[in-house]
């Protein structure tokens, strides 16, 4: 991946480059340790048909952390599409985790000719409460509690190599460790943890209203709502899930589920590059 800097109107914008070909922007999910690099175990997999673009989101990862009044769900939206016109990117498909999912979806219903397909991966906004263990830290955890929890994460421990365990805890020790990182989000969970506020940005009146194609992935094992009700919805319908009436439903939406946790494509990379492949085309 080839990393670089855009200087914004916001701020810095770090950005992980590979590939050439359609262009995917890739958006990664919540979290004071979460980056562009969340996506280092798919990216090469995808980059041999696309141009992968995976940015940290304004206040994350390597980027600029501290923003005035931010960041917020408007903030990031705003940098993303700065980011596309500084790109020359006039439409992208955009492959978004957990929050980067979220994300994608209000730049869908505001902008939606910046979207050209939209991939869900595990994505949130749909739970009308918080997440537990995404609120803040009071200092930067030890590696080895960062390589526990890492762990915890996959559904199917034999896909949890250790050295691939090592490599993405290293990568968020580094993140955590960057100047501000620990207060970077302040903003963003206080919207998060504000029934009021979180009301505001949630997706269910936004996302049935998105007009481009979508796929729908998340995992059977993910223990974050609404997935544990999407399940017995999914079976429900015997997977039909055109047949569902709940707000979460984007009209002609594939939905495919993974045996895995919340991070499908670290557990699956391989299976997840070709759904997205034959997704985009």
């Amino acid at each position: 991946m080839n990393e670089r800097y855009l200087e914004l109107s916001l701020g810095r914008a770090r950005v992980l480059e590979t590939g050439s070909g359609t262009p995917l922007l890739m958006l990664h999910g919540m979290g004071l340790s979460n980056s562009a690099n969340t996506f280092d175990t798919i990216a090469p997999l995808l980059a041999t048909r696309y141009r992968v673009i995976a940015p940290d989101l304004l206040g994350f990862g390597k980027g600029t952390r501290t923003v005035e009044d931010g960041p917020t769900f408007e903030l990031m939206v705003e940098h993303l599409r700065e980011l596309m016109d500084t790109l020359e990117l006039a439409r992208a498909v955009v492959v978004g985790h957990s929050m980067g999912g979220w994300t994608g979806v209000h730049l869908a219903y505001q902008s939606p000719d910046r979207v050209a397909k939209l991939v869900l991966l595990n994505a949130a906004g749909l739970n009308a409460q918080i997440a537990p263990g995404i609120g803040g830290l009071s200092e930067v955890p030890a590696l080895e509690a960062l390589r526990a929890q890492v762990h915890r994460e996959f559904r199917d421990k034999a896909k949890a190599a250790d050295a691939l365990v090592d490599r993405i805890a290293r990568t968020q020790h580094e993140m955590l460790s960057q100047p501000n990182a620990l207060r970077s989000l302040d903003p963003l969970l206080r919207i998060m943890q504000s029934p009021a506020l979180r009301a505001r940005v949630l997706l269910h009146r936004r996302i049935g209203r998105v007009k481009a194609p979508a796929l729908v992935v998340w995992g059977t094992g993910d223990p974050m709502d609404p997935y544990p009700t999407w399940n017995e919805e999914y079976e429900r319908l015997g997977g039909d899930m055109s047949r569902s009436t709940k707000p979460w439903v984007i009209p002609g939406a594939r939905h495919v589920r993974f045996d895995t946790g919340h991070y499908t494509h670290w557990e699956q990379p391989e299976a997840l590059a070709r759904l997205i492949t034959e997704f985009v085309g």
